[in-house]
């Protein structure tokens, strides 16, 4: 245990001290190697400024906005630790949230409701709110607060895991336009990291990179890196590449030595909605995600609904016929026409 954890935490590890739900006074600081100012904004929020002011870029990391999320939790917590103890040089600026620490204490999805369908900036505050709802415009201050400073560029990358097994077992998905300057040069940077596949969206959403990408200019990833396991139960080889990905950026050392796969890529065609307790999936519990299916295959019905694969290589994504009435519960993708190896 380094002294900055130390002070910082009380001797316990970032992830630890979090779920222990301390109470924060001001934005308790610190000056950490090679003059990092550190600043604690929140519980589970936690800001790191190098030296002399300097924001080449401003990098947002989140994880746990889903509690049962385990492995991109224990990710940032051993990332933030070689922060500390200065086995990672920091470049840029840099803001770590954990997000829903009630939900990663009970070891569930959720407390009251999906976190990340509330991240809409205009979601008015309301007596008896969820945790979730009250965690949310925080998290949406805090972001404000990060981009809205000076920098060259804004990037959010929003740690997962699936609850489902997938034919990409790591994958990505960007809510920014596909012509945004930036997105081809971190779509390489993605292959770099593993990342199988990555999906493109223009439909509307209330998630944490879509908030980021459409109201703070922020360059967004969600990042789907595995299946959901409880803590301790994380193989972390296997998110090796993700990690020193990560630890790159923030160092500004992108390039990584190693070579780098194509990245399969897609559109999201289209989003089903549950709207009633009638909504029903038509497909075995256990398909996993990025399953084809043929044209004339009925994948969901509601009781005036019905959804017929109309487009030859459709495929499916999140699945989950449990979420609540009027919330996403299917997501249909087709591979990128341009991408001729998807295309075959």
């Amino acid at each position: 245990m380094n002294r900055f954890q130390e002070e910082l935490f009380g001797g316990r590890s970032f992830v630890q001290f979090t779920l222990d739900e301390p109470l924060i006074l001001g934005k308790p600081s610190l000056t950490i190697n090679d003059n990092v100012v550190v600043e604690l904004w929140d519980n589970g929020v936690l800001y790191f400024q190098p030296e002399g002011g300097a924001r080449n870029h401003s990098i947002l990391l989140s994880v746990g906005v889903h509690g049962n999320e385990t492995a991109p939790i224990e990710m940032i917590d051993q990332l933030v630790t070689d922060i500390l103890a200065g086995e990672v040089a920091l470049r840029h600026a840099l803001l770590i949230v954990i997000a829903n620490p009630k939900a990663i204490k009970a070891g569930q999805r959720e407390i009251d409701e999906n976190m990340n369908r509330l991240f809409d900036g205009t979601l008015a505050v309301k007596d008896g709110d969820s945790p979730e709802r009250c965690r949310s415009r925080l998290l949406i201050q805090y972001s404000r607060d990060f981009f809205g400073l000076e920098a060259h560029q804004k990037i959010h990358y929003d740690l997962h895991t699936a609850i489902r097994g997938s034919i990409y077992r790591q994958f990505a998905l960007s809510p920014n336009p596909v012509d945004r300057l930036e997105i081809g040069h971190h779509c390489s940077l993605l292959e770099q990291w593993g990342i199988e596949a990555i999906l493109t969206t223009t439909q509307s959403s209330a998630t944490f990179s879509a908030f980021t990408a459409h109201s703070l200019d922020a360059t967004s990833f969600t990042l789907e890196l595995g299946s959901a396991k409880p803590f301790g139960s994380n193989d972390m080889t296997e998110f090796a590449l993700v990690i020193a990905g990560l630890r790159a950026a923030i160092s500004g050392d992108e390039s990584l030595t190693i070579e780098r796969k194509t990245a399969k890529r897609f559109y999201v065609a289209a989003e089903i909605v549950k709207e009633t307790d009638a909504f029903r999936l038509l497909f075995p519990p256990d398909t996993v995600n990025f399953t084809p299916f043929n044209v004339g295959d009925v994948l969901a019905t509601d009781k005036e609904f019905q959804y017929i694969v109309t487009k030859s290589g459709e495929r499916i994504l999140f699945p989950n016929e449990n979420v609540a009435n009027g919330q996403r519960a299917l997501v249909i993708v087709h591979a990128d026409d341009n991408d001729t190896e998807n295309s075959l």
